[in-house]
Protein backbone atom coordinates (compact mmCIF):
# COMPACT_ATOMS: atom_id res chain seq x y z
CA UNK A 1 0.00 0.00 0.00
CA UNK A 2 2.86 2.41 0.80
CA UNK A 3 4.35 1.95 -2.66
CA UNK A 4 0.99 2.63 -4.24
CA UNK A 5 0.61 5.86 -2.26
CA UNK A 6 4.12 7.05 -3.16
CA UNK A 7 3.48 6.49 -6.87
CA UNK A 8 0.00 8.00 -6.80
CA UNK A 9 1.05 11.41 -5.51
CA UNK A 10 -2.59 12.64 -5.43
CA UNK A 11 -3.89 9.28 -4.07
CA UNK A 12 -6.51 12.28 -5.58
CA UNK A 13 -4.34 12.65 -5.39
CA UNK A 14 -4.75 12.08 -5.47
CA UNK A 15 -5.70 12.24 -6.62
CA UNK A 16 -8.59 11.89 -6.69
CA UNK A 17 -12.33 8.10 -4.45
CA UNK A 18 -14.14 5.08 -2.68
CA UNK A 19 -16.87 3.41 -4.77
CA UNK A 20 -19.96 4.91 -3.20
CA UNK A 21 -21.99 4.92 -6.38
CA UNK A 22 -24.66 2.53 -7.61
CA UNK A 23 -25.14 1.26 -11.15
CA UNK A 24 -28.50 2.94 -11.79
CA UNK A 25 -27.26 5.05 -14.71
CA UNK A 26 -29.82 7.13 -16.55
CA UNK A 27 -29.86 8.17 -20.19
CA UNK A 28 -29.03 11.89 -20.59
CA UNK A 29 -28.67 13.37 -24.04
CA UNK A 30 -25.37 12.48 -25.70
CA UNK A 31 -24.63 16.06 -26.74
CA UNK A 32 -24.56 17.30 -23.14
CA UNK A 33 -21.11 15.90 -22.32
CA UNK A 34 -19.08 18.75 -23.80
CA UNK A 35 -21.07 21.36 -21.89
CA UNK A 36 -20.73 19.39 -18.65
CA UNK A 37 -16.98 18.96 -19.04
CA UNK A 38 -16.43 22.58 -20.09
CA UNK A 39 -18.25 23.96 -17.04
CA UNK A 40 -16.37 21.65 -14.71
CA UNK A 41 -12.98 22.47 -16.23
CA UNK A 42 -13.69 26.22 -16.07
CA UNK A 43 -14.41 25.96 -12.33
CA UNK A 44 -11.17 24.15 -11.54
CA UNK A 45 -9.08 26.45 -13.73
CA UNK A 46 -10.26 29.38 -11.58
CA UNK A 47 -9.68 27.61 -8.26
CA UNK A 48 -6.96 29.38 -6.27
CA UNK A 49 -6.90 26.87 -3.43
CA UNK A 50 -8.90 24.11 -1.79
CA UNK A 51 -9.04 21.78 1.18
CA UNK A 52 -10.44 18.30 0.64
CA UNK A 53 -10.95 15.23 2.76
CA UNK A 54 -11.09 12.06 0.71
CA UNK A 55 -11.05 8.29 0.72
CA UNK A 56 -8.90 6.30 -1.70
CA UNK A 57 -9.55 2.71 -2.62
CA UNK A 58 -7.00 0.70 -4.60
CA UNK A 59 -3.61 -0.94 -4.31
CA UNK A 60 -5.03 -3.58 -2.00
CA UNK A 61 -6.61 -1.31 0.59
CA UNK A 62 -8.55 1.79 1.58
CA UNK A 63 -7.08 4.91 3.15
CA UNK A 64 -8.45 8.29 4.23
CA UNK A 65 -6.61 11.57 3.85
CA UNK A 66 -6.74 15.36 3.81
CA UNK A 67 -5.37 17.51 1.03
CA UNK A 68 -4.70 21.24 0.80
CA UNK A 69 -4.14 22.40 -2.76
CA UNK A 70 -2.76 25.68 -4.13
CA UNK A 71 -1.91 27.27 -7.46
CA UNK A 72 1.27 26.14 -9.19
CA UNK A 73 0.83 22.44 -8.41
CA UNK A 74 1.39 23.03 -4.69
CA UNK A 75 -0.17 20.58 -2.26
CA UNK A 76 -0.05 18.99 1.16
CA UNK A 77 -1.55 15.53 1.69
CA UNK A 78 -1.86 14.08 5.17
CA UNK A 79 -2.54 10.41 5.87
CA UNK A 80 -2.50 8.78 9.29
CA UNK A 81 0.99 7.36 8.67
CA UNK A 82 2.45 9.52 5.92
CA UNK A 83 2.60 13.15 4.77
CA UNK A 84 3.39 14.49 1.29
CA UNK A 85 4.21 18.18 0.76
CA UNK A 86 5.05 19.93 -2.50
CA UNK A 87 5.96 23.54 -3.28
CA UNK A 88 5.36 22.87 -6.96
CA UNK A 89 8.95 21.88 -7.71
CA UNK A 90 10.03 19.68 -4.78
CA UNK A 91 8.07 16.99 -2.92
CA UNK A 92 8.84 15.87 0.64
CA UNK A 93 7.48 12.48 1.71
CA UNK A 94 7.56 12.10 5.50
CA UNK A 95 7.20 8.64 7.06
CA UNK A 96 7.15 9.07 10.89
CA UNK A 97 7.28 5.34 11.67
CA UNK A 98 10.59 5.05 9.81
CA UNK A 99 11.71 8.54 10.88
CA UNK A 100 12.51 9.16 7.21
CA UNK A 101 12.02 11.98 4.71
CA UNK A 102 12.38 11.38 0.97
CA UNK A 103 12.93 14.48 -1.16
CA UNK A 104 12.10 14.25 -4.87
CA UNK A 105 11.14 16.43 -7.79
CA UNK A 106 7.43 17.09 -8.26
CA UNK A 107 6.56 15.55 -11.59
CA UNK A 108 3.88 13.65 -13.46
CA UNK A 109 4.32 10.49 -15.45
CA UNK A 110 5.77 7.12 -14.56
CA UNK A 111 2.71 6.29 -12.50
CA UNK A 112 2.62 9.63 -10.69
CA UNK A 113 -0.38 11.91 -10.64
CA UNK A 114 -0.47 15.27 -8.93
CA UNK A 115 -3.54 17.23 -7.77
CA UNK A 116 -3.02 19.48 -10.78
CA UNK A 117 -3.25 16.46 -13.09
CA UNK A 118 -6.58 15.34 -11.70
CA UNK A 119 -8.32 18.59 -10.83
CA UNK A 120 -7.18 20.72 -13.73
CA UNK A 121 -5.90 18.46 -16.52
CA UNK A 122 -8.81 16.08 -17.07
CA UNK A 123 -10.24 15.57 -19.58
CA UNK A 124 -7.44 17.29 -21.54
CA UNK A 125 -6.99 15.53 -24.88
CA UNK A 126 -9.02 12.54 -23.71
CA UNK A 127 -12.16 11.58 -25.59
CA UNK A 128 -15.23 11.95 -23.35
CA UNK A 129 -18.36 9.85 -23.27
CA UNK A 130 -21.41 10.50 -21.10
CA UNK A 131 -22.27 7.14 -19.55
CA UNK A 132 -25.31 8.37 -17.67
CA UNK A 133 -26.30 9.44 -14.17
CA UNK A 134 -25.59 8.06 -10.70
CA UNK A 135 -25.36 9.03 -7.03
CA UNK A 136 -22.20 9.66 -5.00
CA UNK A 137 -22.31 11.02 -1.44
CA UNK A 138 -26.12 11.07 -1.84
CA UNK A 139 -25.74 13.63 -4.61
CA UNK A 140 -26.78 13.32 -8.24
CA UNK A 141 -23.81 13.10 -10.60
CA UNK A 142 -23.07 12.70 -14.26
CA UNK A 143 -20.77 9.80 -15.09
CA UNK A 144 -18.22 10.80 -17.74
CA UNK A 145 -15.74 8.27 -19.15
CA UNK A 146 -12.41 9.63 -20.47
CA UNK A 147 -10.12 7.63 -22.77
CA UNK A 148 -6.89 8.74 -24.52
CA UNK A 149 -6.74 9.94 -28.08
CA UNK A 150 -3.69 8.94 -30.12
CA UNK A 151 -1.64 8.04 -27.06
CA UNK A 152 -1.90 11.44 -25.34
CA UNK A 153 -2.24 10.60 -21.66
CA UNK A 154 -2.14 12.30 -18.26
CA UNK A 155 0.50 10.32 -16.39
CA UNK A 156 -0.08 6.85 -17.77
CA UNK A 157 -3.84 6.86 -17.17
CA UNK A 158 -5.63 4.75 -19.77
CA UNK A 159 -9.12 5.46 -18.47
CA UNK A 160 -10.71 7.91 -16.04
CA UNK A 161 -14.30 7.97 -14.85
CA UNK A 162 -15.39 11.40 -13.60
CA UNK A 163 -18.41 11.66 -11.31
CA UNK A 164 -19.45 15.30 -11.77
CA UNK A 165 -21.98 16.90 -9.41
CA UNK A 166 -25.07 18.02 -11.34
CA UNK A 167 -25.48 21.17 -9.23
CA UNK A 168 -21.93 22.32 -8.54
CA UNK A 169 -20.08 20.78 -11.54
CA UNK A 170 -17.34 19.69 -9.10
CA UNK A 171 -15.97 16.15 -8.88
CA UNK A 172 -17.59 13.95 -6.26
CA UNK A 173 -15.47 10.96 -7.27
CA UNK A 174 -12.73 10.04 -9.73
CA UNK A 175 -11.71 6.52 -10.75
CA UNK A 176 -8.53 5.97 -12.78
CA UNK A 177 -6.92 2.97 -14.44
CA UNK A 178 -3.25 2.80 -15.44
CA UNK A 179 -0.57 0.12 -15.99
CA UNK A 180 1.50 1.33 -13.03
CA UNK A 181 -1.33 2.07 -10.58
CA UNK A 182 -3.88 -0.54 -11.51
CA UNK A 183 -7.29 0.77 -10.47
CA UNK A 184 -7.67 3.56 -7.92
CA UNK A 185 -10.84 5.34 -6.87
CA UNK A 186 -10.95 8.57 -4.91
CA UNK A 187 -14.17 9.81 -3.32
CA UNK A 188 -14.26 13.37 -2.04
CA UNK A 189 -15.90 13.48 1.39
CA UNK A 190 -15.76 17.21 2.15
CA UNK A 191 -14.48 20.14 0.09
CA UNK A 192 -13.82 23.86 0.56
CA UNK A 193 -12.84 25.56 -2.70
CA UNK A 194 -12.69 29.12 -1.34
CA UNK A 195 -9.23 29.02 0.22
CA UNK A 196 -5.95 30.83 -0.37
CA UNK A 197 -3.53 28.69 1.66
CA UNK A 198 -0.44 30.30 3.17
CA UNK A 199 2.79 29.52 1.33
CA UNK A 200 4.13 27.93 4.52
CA UNK A 201 1.57 25.14 3.99
CA UNK A 202 3.63 23.91 1.05
CA UNK A 203 7.07 23.70 2.62
CA UNK A 204 8.48 21.02 4.91
CA UNK A 205 11.37 21.02 7.33
CA UNK A 206 12.63 17.51 8.14
CA UNK A 207 12.45 16.86 11.91
CA UNK A 208 15.74 16.88 13.76
CA UNK A 209 17.32 13.43 13.70
CA UNK A 210 15.23 12.18 10.76
CA UNK A 211 16.95 10.25 7.99
CA UNK A 212 16.86 12.34 4.79
CA UNK A 213 17.07 10.72 1.36
CA UNK A 214 17.47 13.36 -1.33
CA UNK A 215 16.50 12.10 -4.81
CA UNK A 216 15.92 15.57 -6.24
CA UNK A 217 19.49 16.16 -7.45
Amino acid sequence: MKNSINRFVFPFLLCLFCLAATNSWGKPQEGDVQQIVSKSKALYSKTQGAKLTFQQTGGGGTINGTMVYGRGNKFRIDFSKQTLVSNGATTWTWNPSANQVVISKTASGGGRLTPNDILRSFPGDYATELKGSDKVNKRDVWVVRCTPRAGNTIGDVTEAILYIDKKTYRFQQVAVTSPSLGKATIRIITANYNLRPAESTFTFQPPQGAKVIDLSK
